[in-house]
């Protein structure tokens, strides 16, 4: 089992998690996503932060020697969360994909997942699904409430669309980095549905990545999988 935050998540006041608890997170990240090497801990005033994302690290990479690396596909940096504004990143999964496990008469078309781990998806799923207060690590937040509605998975419907992310930022975490998005659906078939040949599906002839975001509750973890259309290798910008 991935190890957990030992740090409280729960600030006073309702300030969200503590300075220990987001270095840990972020460490963990950035570790569980890089296999050559641990992580560079970023220079920041907190030392708590400091200390804590190197423990952090410590554990992710623990994880991912144990049960596999995560890729970070839409090119968040993990020290900051922030978008690397360079499209996904690193630019090829560090790990091969697994059978998706799907049923229905719509795993024909999703049969390989790619393992990856990053809050910007599970940012724009908490929007739609569940919104609320932002203070929370999305992962915890989203496993909340699956657990509260009787939801196993979730499903998001994102495609890269050709050309430069917006020049300014919309707000939106995956739109910002070049990414149409669809509605999070409990249901393989509805996500499926909302895809190419969707009512909100981007207006392009040129030639367009279509995948589905797979969440399924793991805890604070910001784990997802990526299950592109047809089982083919994620594309990459750069």
């Amino acid at each position: 089992m991935p190890q957990l935050n030992p740090f409280p998540h729960d600030g006073e006041g309702g300030l969200g998690p503590s300075a220990s608890a987001k270095g840990w997170h972020q460490g963990y990240v950035a570790a569980v996503s890089s296999p050559s090497e641990l992580p560079r801990t970023p220079a920041v005033r907190s030392t708590e932060f400091m200390d804590a994302f190197d423990l952090g690290a410590v554990a992710g990479r623990a994880d991912g020697l144990a049960e596999g690396w995560r890729w970070r596909y839409f090119g968040e940096d993990a020290r900051t969360g922030a978008d690397t504004g360079q499209g996904p990143q690193p630019a090829r999964s560090p790990v091969e994909p697994v059978n998706a496990g799907e049923g229905g008469p719509a795993r024909a078309g999703y049969p390989l997942a790619w393992h990856c781990v990053g809050a910007a998806a599970l940012r724009v799923v908490l929007e739609q699904f569940a919104p609320g207060s932002d203070r929370e690590f999305p992962g915890l937040r989203l496993d909340r409430v699956c657990a509260d509605k009787g939801v196993g998975h979730l499903y998001l419907p994102v495609r890269l669309v050709p050309g430069d992310p917006p020049a300014e930022p919309t707000g939106d975490p995956l739109g910002d980095q070049g990414f149409w998005h669809g509605t999070a659906t409990d249901t393989l078939a509805d996500a499926a549905a909302d895809g190419p040949d969707g009512p909100d599906a981007p207006e392009t002839r040129a030639p367009t990545f279509l995948g589905l975001v797979r969440y399924r509750p793991a805890g604070e973890h910001d784990f997802w999988d990526l299950l592109p259309a047809g089982g083919r290798m994620p594309p990459t910008r750069g």
